[in-house]
C-alpha cells in the first residue's frame, strides 16, 4: 500500500513582538480565563494573535492596551488636552513587518504623538522629508535598505540629519551596540518595546529643540 504524506500550508503573518509583549503581562496579571471574557474572544483566537496566525484588531488592541494600564502606568493613554506641547513629538516608524508597525504607530499616536508608519524602507526618505520627524524609530532587519543604511542616509540628509533616531532590533550584545552607535543612532530599543522605557526614550528628547 502506498502512503502519501500532504503537507499543510498555514499562512502564518509575521510575529508581532508588542502584541507579544502585552498578552503576555495581561496573562501574567490576570490569567487567560479573565483575560479572553474582557476581551470578548476566546483562547484560540488569542493564541492566533501571539503566533502569528491572524492580525489583532485595533478594537481589540486599544482594550488591550487599557487593560494593560491598569497592570502597568506606562501603558497609559495620553490625555492630549493637557499634554505639554513639547512632550508631543513627530515620530516616524520603520518596519517591515506591517502588523508590527501600525500596532506601534497606534500606541505612539495613544501616548499623545503624531506618528507615521512605513512598511518598504525604500520609502522611508522620502516620507521623512513631507513629515519632518523629530524622532525615528528604525527596525534594523530590513530588506532592500537595512536600518543601519537608512541611519546612514538620515544623517547624510541636509533637512534629515539632526533627527533623532532609535534603533528597533531583536538584537543585543556589546559589538551590535557599537555598530548601532557607529551608524548614527542616539538609542537602542530592544524588541519586543518594553513601554516604560521607550516612554523614557522619547522623554529624553522632549527638551532639546530639533535643528532645522
Amino acid at each position: 500500500m502506498r502512503v502519501c504524506y500532504i503537507r499543510l500550508t498555514v499562512n502564518r503573518l509575521p510575529v508581532n513582538p508588542l502584541i507579544m509583549r502585552g498578552l503576555r503581562l495581561a496573562e501574567e496579571e490576570l490569567g487567560m480565563a479573565a483575560l479572553t471574557a474582557r476581551l470578548g474572544v476566546s483562547a484560540g483566537a488569542i493564541d492566533d494573535w501571539r503566533m502569528g496566525l491572524a492580525a489583532m484588531p485595533r478594537d481589540k488592541f486599544l482594550e488591550l492596551v487599557d487593560m494593560l494600564a491598569s497592570i502597568d502606568p506606562s501603558w497609559r493613554r495620553a490625555d492630549p488636552s493637557v499634554l505639554p506641547p513639547e512632550e508631543a513629538k513627530r515620530i516616524l516608524v520603520v518596519d517591515d513587518n506591517a502588523d508590527a508597525a501600525l500596532t506601534l504607530n497606534h500606541l505612539l499616536e495613544l501616548l499623545g504623538h503624531q506618528s507615521t508608519a512605513v512598511i518598504d524602507s525604500r520609502n522611508a526618505i522620502g516620507v521623512a522629508t513631507q513629515v519632518r520627524p523629530e524622532i525615528a524609530i528604525l527596525d534594523i532587519n530590513m530588506p532592500h535598505v537595512t536600518g543601519l543604511e537608512l541611519a546612514r542616509l538620515f544623517r547624510q540628509h541636509d533637512e534629515l540629519k539632526h533627527c533623532h533616531l532609535v534603533a528597533l532590533t531583536a538584537m543585543d550584545g556589546m559589538n551590535y551596540r557599537e555598530m548601532i552607535r557607529q551608524a548614527g543612532f542616539d538609542a537602542h530599543l530592544r524588541k519586543p518595546a518594553d513601554m516604560a522605557l521607550l516612554r523614557a526614550i522619547i522623554a529624553q528628547f522632549k527638551d532639546e529643540p530639533v535643528r532645522r
